[in-house]
């Protein structure tokens, strides 16, 4: 077999593989075998009719494209190899050419791993932000964690429904008199002020004693999920059934000790100022590693092929799906309620793909450049530091991180890398807010 390559746009390639005589005929002969248990031919038992004779009744193309599913494999791995490409995505095929007794010629057009022409990634310029943790940071985090500790307990001093009350309520809603789907229900718990409801809902309930009923007028806002309610003036009547409020503990040590291993409130606030100092050490981070990025891939030149950033795309979709899970909607509910297709989702996470594609390669392209590898001590040391921090047992810890060694070497290699990038640079630190190059992006 002999393979010529052409490299066409978009980092896609063609292969034309010429295939002789004898490597067609072995393939021929290997179709015979798979279609002789299939035909009848008068004369001869199911399986033994001759070769000769199932092309006198059928002709030499009842066995081709059994002999181009024969060949199909070995020729593409023979290209692969031959060529040395990388594909990223199936090929198409094209038998341009299959004369038994000469030779075949198959065209394989594929996307291929991209290659990039870096840009300058030693000595670029950018601002570093440092975020500032205040007390008052401390103590948002602190009410947050006292708000989800607060009771819900029964209002028994008043009958009248005020704003932050839980009010338990039954209700139905028409639309031009006509109950609708999803309009109704019995015992639903609603915080007032909330804004779960329909604008105006919530409002109109202040003042409701426990025990009445009161007919509510809203429209639905004319970008309501619900198409066919959409702008639509609707009455419910609502029962107000019991009213609840927030009963939210002290926030002292026996908070503290509540929520945390931690003994005195003084100790939670020091935890808590130190995994925000951490958060925003991460985010700052991340941010300036993503502005020195963009620099180089400016000044870089690299053709991705469409089907690339789809597969990434997917992958960032199916990602989403599953952060969605967690928030108890699923695709398909998630799909309904925005209206969209998983194509147009796809569509939409494919700048980010082209991103995170384009980083990878400017990251793995200056690794190769500057030699920077990650060493089977480095690896081991890795796997050794998150075996000693999980609180898994020791033994399915290491067993997990040793299944995962090519991924981890892959992710260490890439930290290693960017951190040479920013060594390289001149970077300037400048307070949260007060970046000039945020202000330039906001000029654009």
């Amino acid at each position: 077999m002999k393979t010529t390559m052409e490299k066409l746009e978009k980092s896609r390639v063609r292969l034309t593989v010429d295939i002789d005589a004898d490597t067609l005929e072995e393939a021929i002969e290997g179709a015979y075998r798979r279609v002789v248990r299939q035909v009848n031919i008068p004369g001869f038992r199911k399986g033994k009719a001759p070769r000769k004779i199932i092309e006198m009744n059928y002709g030499i193309g009842v066995f081709l494209e059994d002999a181009i599913d024969i060949l199909l494999p070995k020729v593409y791995q023979h290209a692969l190899e031959e060529t040395e490409i990388r594909p990223v995505d199936q090929p198409d095929l094209d038998v341009e050419r299959m004369e038994p007794g000469e030779g075949a010629t198959f065209v394989f057009e594929v996307d291929v791993y991209p290659e990039i022409e870096l840009g300058t990634y030693k000595g670029l310029e950018a601002e570093k932000e440092i975020v500032e943790i205040t007390d008052e940071d401390v103590m948002n985090i602190l009410k947050q964690q006292q708000e989800r500790s607060a009771e819900l307990i029964v209002v028994d001093s008043r009958e009248d429904v005020q704003e932050g009350d839980f009010a338990i309520i039954d209700f139905a809603g028409f639309v031009d008199g006509e109950p609708f789907s999803g309009g109704a229900a019995e015992d639903h718990m609603l915080e007032i002020g909330s804004g779960q409801f329909i604008p105006g809902f919530e409002e109109q309930l202040i003042g409701t004693n426990v025990g009445e009923t009161k007919d509510i007028a809203v429209t639905f806002p004319e970008d309501y999920h619900a198409e066919h309610l959409a702008g639509k003036e609707a009455t419910f009547k609502v029962t107000v059934k019991e009213l609840k409020e927030k009963l939210l503990p002290e926030l002292d040590d026996e908070f503290a000790k509540d929520i945390s291993d931690k003994e005195t409130l003084d100790e939670l606030k020091a935890l808590i100022r130190k995994n925000l100092e951490d958060d925003a050490t991460r985010r700052t981070a991340a941010k300036l590693e993503n502005i020195l990025l963009q620099q180089i891939a400016e000044s870089s030149q690299v053709e991705i092929p469409q089907s690339m950033i789809e597969h990434q795309a997917e992958h960032l979709v199916q990602n989403f799906f599953q952060s969605m899970m967690y928030q108890g909607i699923d695709e398909e509910r998630y799909l309904e309620l925005t209206g969209m297709t998983k194509e147009e989702l796809r569509s939409e996470f494919e700048p980010q793909a082209l991103t995170q594609i384009t980083n990878d390669l400017i990251l793995a392209a200056v690794a190769e450049k500057e030699g920077i590898t990650i060493s089977d001590e480095e690896l081991s040391s890795k796997i050794d530091e998150y075996v000693a921090e999980s609180s898994y047992s020791e033994e399915e810890t290491r067993k997990y991180w040793e299944s995962q060694k090519h991924n981890l070497k892959i992710s260490l290699e890439r930290e290693k890398t960017m951190n040479f990038i920013v060594e390289q640079s001149k970077i300037t630190e400048v307070a949260a807010g007060e970046s000039s190059q945020e202000e330039a992006d906001a000029a654009d």
